[in-house]
């Protein structure tokens, strides 16, 4: 359905992505004091969704159709995206009120790189195997 209108204005495929990107920035933006009522233990399963997301977001770069080549190769393009932007993310909350830097936080944002990038991977695959006109 979006591929036509992603064909007619490739620009489209970037939205999700920086849509995505500034709600991260938004949430990472919040002081220790925002987040106060957050469990604690959900800090790395909220990581691993937003950058699973992120990815998710990255992989609409390409089209369903070339996702049939070297789609692994596509996968850990986007996890080191989702790595990348974890990264910026990392140090912008050492300017935050209450916040620091955790490299386990970026283990996070990497697996969920991962898991998005692989997900959206399955998904096209069964789109092509069922809708092969489509691509």
């Amino acid at each position: 359905m979006f591929e036509s209108l992603f064909d007619k204005y490739p620009f489209f495929r970037k939205v999700p992505a920086i849509l995505c990107m500034a709600i991260i920035f938004k949430l990472s933006s919040m002081t220790s004091a925002d987040l106060e009522n957050f469990p604690q233990v959900w800090d790395k399963l909220a990581h691993t969704c937003e950058y699973a997301t992120l990815a998710g977001c990255f992989c609409m770069w390409w089209a369903r159709g070339q996702w049939s080549i070297k789609p692994w190769l596509k996968v850990l393009i986007v996890m080191g995206l989702a790595l990348a932007y974890g990264c910026t993310d990392e140090y912008h909350q050492l300017f935050v009120e209450g916040r620091s830097s955790d490299a386990m936080d970026l283990i996070a944002d990497a697996v969920g790189g991962f898991i998005g990038g692989s997900v959206y991977w399955l998904i096209v695959k069964i789109l092509n195997k069922y809708d092969p006109l489509d691509k």
